[in-house]
């Protein structure tokens, strides 16, 4: 392997700049992500689809994401960065634009495909370059601020934003306007972003290394979590809006306000369960704010609540499962493996996690929901969170605080 000279620290408003930037970049795949649970009450009876169909339609995307994820975390570990996440970002721009064409669905089927090309790059290029120019004391807040952009902006505005073009213009003038404001950013990233220092030179990883990495049983645990975790995403993202407008028979704008607090809330979980990791430890972080969001989903399901209490169960199932999410499937893995197989790791693992959390999962959600109703398979969700309770204590602590700690007081006790 080659490795690069030691590099100057970052300068912190760069890291401010850069981490800011990517969070809007990661929203803006948040919207075409999230987006497309938004349009299922419009485009099942259009398309003529059943929901497993619909639900096809998130799990075609994750194939791809799962691919191109491990395959540009790889790339960008050999490469470099830049060359590796600004073609995958333009070309999420024009393929978010390109699902207004659709005419059916198979079409909208490819084109879904085509677009996790460019999502999967994001994910582990992009929580790549974050590690790569965060000091370590803030490298859990930086990459939960980053990951934070797919909750915020794609499940806390998208909804309303989507949702409300939806009903004002059609369903197919909504992505065109997302990828208008997605340009932007990415010509805003190509024009601040430089290569991580770290990574100016190239390193010869081989591809093998991914599959050795799981050998470890801490990474090879969170990567089943991280499984969990998305299917309690993608899950929800398909049955949030159906759930509403089906079953409680809401307007889709109601539902879209309700929903909102599920991303706007989330977005301050991803922030605060993260910071609170890095103080008390990541695994009890993650069981606290998983069984948070067991105990207010089985609420918001389990009781027939106006739209006021929903909008308030959602958003604390929304503050916790989102708050979890980047500690497993971005700091854990990040803190887990040498800083050279860093992208590398965010990859397989995030492969790993998308094969089963985001394609396999929503597709048995999707017939769940044809042959036993929209209400069952909605409970899908509260056992990945159990999963994730039930494993989290079985992955090694890797907070650097505590790991000092627990290091600090283990040199006690022997002395």
């Amino acid at each position: 392997m080659t490795t690069a000279s030691t590099a100057a620290p970052t300068p912190r408003y760069y890291e401010a700049g850069l981490v800011a930037l990517l969070m809007l970049f990661w929203g803006c795949v948040g919207l075409n992500r999230v987006g497309i649970g938004a349009i299922f009450p419009q485009i099942i009876p259009e398309f003529h689809m059943q929901k497993w169909q619909a639900t096809a339609l998130i799990a075609g995307t994750s194939v791809t994401w799962a691919f191109s994820s491990w395959i540009g975390g790889w790339l960008s570990d050999r490469y470099g960065r830049r060359r590796v996440l600004l073609p995958a970002a333009a070309f999420v721009a024009v393929m978010t634009a390109a699902m207004g064409l659709a005419v059916g669905f198979w079409s909208m089927f490819i084109v879904r495909d085509l677009l996790g090309v460019g999502d999967g790059v994001g994910w582990s290029v992009g929580e790549s370059i974050v590690g790569d120019e965060s000091p370590p004391h803030r490298r859990g807040i930086n990459q939960a601020i980053f990951a934070g952009g797919y909750t915020l902006i794609g499940a806390g505005v998208g909804s309303i934003i989507i949702t409300h073009i939806t009903a004002s213009l059609g369903w197919r003038w909504a992505f065109p306007i997302v990828a208008a404001g997605t340009v932007p950013v990415v010509l805003a990233i190509a024009l601040y972003m430089r290569e991580p220092p770290r990574h100016v030179e190239r390193h010869s990883i081989d591809w093998r290394a991914a599959l050795r990495l799981l050998a470890d049983p801490s990474l090879l645990r969170i990567t089943i979590i991280g499984c969990a975790m998305l299917t309690w995403l993608a899950v929800s993202i398909a049955l949030n809006h159906l759930y509403l407008e089906e079953v409680r028979n809401f307007t889709a704008r109601q539902a879209g306000n309700i929903i909102s607090a599920w991303g706007f809330s989330g977005a301050a979980g991803s922030l605060a369960i993260p910071f609170l990791s890095d103080f008390i430890g990541r695994r009890l972080a993650v069981a606290l704010a998983a069984v948070g969001a067991i105990i207010a989903t089985a609420f918001y399901l389990g009781g027939g609540y106006d739209a006021a209490t929903l909008t308030v169960l959602i958003g604390l199932a929304g503050f916790c499962g989102f708050g979890l999410l980047p500690v497993v499937i971005a700091t854990c893995v990040s803190e887990l493996v040498p800083e050279a197989l860093r992208g590398t790791a965010l990859g397989v693992t995030n492969f790993c996690a998308v094969i089963i959390g985001t394609t396999v999962m929503p597709i048995a959600a999707g017939v769940i929901a044809d042959w036993f109703g929209t209400a069952v398979a909605a409970w899908i969700p509260v056992l990945a969170l159990a999963v994730a309770a039930a494993m989290i204590f079985t992955v090694r602590e890797t907070a650097p605080r505590v790991v000092a700690r627990s290091a600090g007081l283990s040199t006690a006790l022997s002395n």
